[in-house]
């Protein structure tokens, strides 16, 4: 059977009662208890809004570091720029940093969660899954012990391929493109073993809410990445 892997991407300050929202309608609605939080540490977080993140660790939510602050340098690249018109806009925050920028960015990552009272924290996701030009060896000096990508999960040195669905788009045409490609990535998922669902706090609003309920109504038995071995 089919394994799922359910995230909830960009959680921030401000989106809180969002997040909460989509935590209750997945428990509720499609009986997934197993979820994966990526949070944006860097961010002007208060003491409550800390100790909310911290109540729902400890009900058994994955805590995960998205990043610092889930914004890209004025300054980008040739590279970073098509990525930022294809598919990134202005979240790739790796993207156009030097590798030891970035090395000390997802440290500093780390710690806050460390610092804050956290459990710490297992999986690091990169905004926009675009790690840049930091190394497998880096990763290895950090105490983080899962990475995902664009394609899949680095772990122990060992890179593992698996299918992404995401939802987040704005625009008719571009949500025609991503159902194809979620299409295709689904039916590649039945090879894999596992799909990875991705969802940002504005896509029960947006184009895509159909399709992602769909795949959610799929999603009986989930699984965390920090799990896979």
């Amino acid at each position: 059977m089919l394994k799922s892997y359910i995230s909830i991407h960009d959680v921030s300050p401000h989106n809180l009662n969002d997040i909460e929202n989509i935590i209750f309608t997945l428990n509720n609605q499609y009986g997934i208890k197993k979820i994966c939080l990526l949070v944006i540490p860097g961010l002007n977080w208060n003491k409550q809004q800390i100790k909310n993140l911290q109540k729902w660790q400890n009900e058994g939510l994955e805590i995960a570091a998205h990043g610092w602050v889930h914004r890209a340098e004025q300054n980008k690249t040739l590279y970073h720029r098509i990525h930022s018109m294809m598919m990134s806009a202005n979240s790739a925050e790796h993207l156009s940093k030097k590798r030891q920028d970035v090395y000390n960015m997802m440290k500093k990552s780390y710690n806050w969660f460390i610092n804050n009272g956290f459990q710490k924290p297992l999986l690091y996701v990169p905004p926009a899954w675009a790690l840049g030009k930091i190394t497998k060896k880096d990763l290895s000096r950090l105490s983080f012990t899962h990475y995902e990508c664009t394609t899949g999960i680095i772990h122990k040195h060992k890179y593992c391929f698996l299918p992404l669905l995401g939802f987040e788009e704005k625009t008719f045409m571009r949500s025609i493109l991503r159902r194809f490609f979620n299409s295709l990535n689904y039916f590649i998922a039945y090879f894999t073993g596992l799909i990875r669902i991705s969802i940002h706090p504005d896509d029960f609003k947006l184009y895509l809410n159909v399709d992602m309920k769909k795949y959610l109504s799929k999603s009986y038995e989930t699984i965390l990445l920090s799990e896979l071995t």
